[in-house]
């Protein structure tokens, strides 16, 4: 998998927007992007409101699940002695988000609404941690942006 990293003259210097896919020169529509660290060049959960939220569609789903799987491996690697095994991770994605209680108390009121509308759950589930109910599986918090897509949070 490839990383691209566009700066953007509207994000902070240290920030970057990073378009996701095989093979890629260039940032086109059928590339997914986040918001990242210009040093690591990998997609991260951003943690803010994408308050400029753009609209999604069913068309979206298949880039929304690669997505998924790019910021899976980004989070935990490891409880105690145990690794957690990010291979053949499977993921599924769905819109208007169910976690809306979050995006009201995590946005602005004057945008909460339109962002629910605008953001994808993508659950991504790892088979090979057998041995962890609660570590075999995430739920990141993905909307459109002009920039590609952002992960902006991560509920489990």
């Amino acid at each position: 998998m490839q990383y691209l990293c566009e700066v953007s003259p509207r994000l902070p210097g240290y920030l970057a927007a990073v378009a996701v896919g095989v093979g890629v020169s260039g940032l086109g529509a059928a590339n997914v992007g986040a918001i990242a660290s210009v040093d690591s060049g990998q997609p991260r959960v951003t943690n803010r409101c994408p308050v400029d939220a753009l609209p999604l569609r069913r068309a979206d789903l298949p880039a929304l699940r690669r997505f998924g799987l790019a910021l899976a491996p980004h989070g935990v690697h490891a409880a105690g002695k145990q690794t957690i095994d990010y291979r053949d991770a499977k993921a599924k994605a769905s819109f208007p988000t169910f976690y809306t209680g979050y995006v009201r108390s995590a946005c602005p009121a004057r945008v909460a609404k339109r962002v629910i509308a605008r953001t994808a759950d993508v659950s991504v589930g790892y088979p090979h941690v057998n041995w962890s109910a609660s570590l075999s599986y995430s739920v990141f918090l993905i909307a459109r942006s002009s920039h590609g897509f952002v992960g902006w949070a991560q509920m489990h």
